[in-house]
């Protein structure tokens, strides 16, 4: 699912010689043949991209307990049972798919008890203040995004110096990259993810490919059946799915000036974004701006009861669609943007396991070592094609990802339904951004939430919220004693972009 993540420069300089514009021919070219194989139509099958990503076999419980303990040194369990403490972010149905996971686990390593704290959620500030105190949990899941900021506070284990890179390439390359900076890897994945336009067919037998018709369409749906068109909170939020509409009006979070890279929250993209959901939700009142996002909140609980016939969630929540909607479910990629052509781009990321550093949680050797085992086992193939089973997270262990897919190109998912379901989700991984995992990306959430609450409350303009976003963003890192100027981000210039995009696809970086 690697490809089509990136948004190509439009700008790329004339001013670039011919023998380098022959490289970059070349380089589109190759680029343009591996895409080939991508996911393609709606009618199209689904690319096992087997021929970019070699055969592993498989670890299953049966005959992973002694390869798992080799990795961390031991040839036989300790005399002493060794204790590990767990936080869990799962849902609903995903906490099912892992709870079968642990029973495996600890009936293969018996003298490991866990000891899991679930409901924790994504994003919390609980970790980090553990941490700091010595008592954060051995184990935590969370996302890519908030390992990499708590990694870069030291408060996480450097697997690299622990576990194979001969294991770790077992994992797609996309969600590797999501849990690596310059100086290791701080986490395993367990699924790849992003936003995705659910549709109930009941009132929308065909998804909006643009966003003129996903007006149209939610002003029938508001006239004809009385529900709301959309549900969309985007005052409540924290910029993670507004994020693909300020992409898709030309927007992007970070950029360059002079060489430098800095904030780019103050444009007119984001002033647009903000005042096309603006326009839909108090001028043509076809938007609710609901209170909470997700299954569990406002806009989920809409759409679960019929009162609602869009909504922008992640495959996370899935499974309690499926159970409210049946085959009436619809899943589809974001629209087009009328206003300027390219298409809303959700974050892809990843979400995964981390160690805790033993300053942050407290542990012993042994438990380390418990910690790594058991990081391993739930990420392995047995463990993700438990998730995908059972609550549908796109797999990120190879072998797992091939064998989904396999599946769905066989159309063998149950109910048969869920296939074409399966199939608009994974078809969004065409049109999605890179979620940077760099710590100042930390800074964007708050500085995002509160300008656009204000705006959403008529309290100040669109550019008054824009500008207020960027000051926020660029005070928080100052605050936090970051340099401006040392923010990484991905190449905006053409030539720099088709260097750093292939050389993604061979594994160079």
């Amino acid at each position: 699912m690697k490809l089509g993540r990136f948004k190509i420069d439009r700008g790329l300089s004339k001013s670039i010689g011919a023998i380098i514009a022959v490289v970059i021919i070349i380089v589109a070219v190759v680029a343009g043949l591996y895409l080939s194989g991508i996911i393609s139509s709606h009618t199209s099958k689904v690319s096992t991209t087997t021929s970019s990503i070699s055969t592993v076999s498989s670890l299953p419980p049966s005959n992973s307990t002694q390869y798992f303990m080799k990795v961390v040194g031991l040839t036989s369990p300790p005399s002493t049972p060794v204790t590990i403490t767990v936080w869990d972010s799962y849902s609903t149905g995903e906490n099912q798919a892992f709870n079968k996971t642990l029973a495996s686990f600890e009936s293969a390593f018996p003298w490991i008890h866990v000891d899991v704290t679930y409901g924790v959620g994504i994003g919390t500030s609980n970790f980090e203040t553990a941490a700091k105190s010595g008592t954060a949990p051995d184990v935590y899941r969370d996302s890519s995004n908030s390992g990499g900021a708590l990694f870069a506070a030291g408060l996480i284990l450097n697997l690299s110096n622990y576990i194979p890179q001969s294991y770790i390439n077992q994992y797609l390359p996309v969600a590797v990259k999501d849990w690596t900076l310059s100086n290791g890897v701080y986490g395993l994945p367990d699924n790849i993810n992003y936003i995705v336009m659910f549709y109930n067919k009941e009132f929308v037998p065909y998804p909006p490919n643009t966003t003129d018709q996903l007006i149209s369409i939610a002003e029938h749906v508001n006239k004809t059946y009385g529900v709301w068109g959309i549900a969309y909170g985007a005052s409540d939020e924290y910029g993670y799915r507004f994020a693909e509409w300020f992409a898709g009006f030309g927007g992007q979070i970070f950029t360059t000036v002079n060489g430098q890279p800095m904030p780019a929250l103050n444009s007119t993209a984001m002033v647009n974004a903000l005042n096309f959901w603006y326009n839909l939700t108090y001028n043509l009142r076809i938007n609710y701006l609901a209170p909470s996002t997700g299954a569990g909140g406002v806009e989920g609980q809409l759409f679960i009861s019929n009162k609602t016939a869009i909504i922008f969630d992640g495959p996370w929540d899935l499974d309690a669609y499926l159970q409210a909607l049946g085959p009436n479910l619809g899943a589809a990629p974001l629209p087009v943007v009328s206003q300027t052509g390219m298409r809303a781009e959700p974050f892809e990321g990843s979400t995964g396991w981390m160690v805790a550093s033993p300053q942050a949680s407290g542990a012993s050797q042994m438990q380390i070592k418990a910690s790594i085992i058991f990081i391993m086992y739930v990420t392995n193939y047995y463990a993700e094609m438990n998730l995908w089973t059972v609550a549908h997270d796109i797999p990120a262990f190879k072998p797992a990802y091939n064998e989904a897919i396999n599946q769905l190109n066989a159309g063998d998912l149950k109910p048969s339904y869920l296939n074409g379901i399966m199939k608009g989700i994974l078809e969004q991984a065409q049109y999605t951004q890179v979620c940077p995992n760099i710590p100042q990306m930390n800074y964007y959430w708050d500085s995002f939430h509160q300008y656009a609450s204000e705006f959403f409350a008529q309290k100040i303009s669109a550019t008054d919220a824009a500008q207020g976003m960027e000051s926020a963003f660029i005070q928080s890192l100052q605050q936090a004693g970051f340099s401006v100027d040392e923010i990484a981000v991905l190449p905006t210039n053409g030539l720099e972009f088709l260097i750093y995009y292939l050389s993604s696809i061979l594994g160079i970086f």
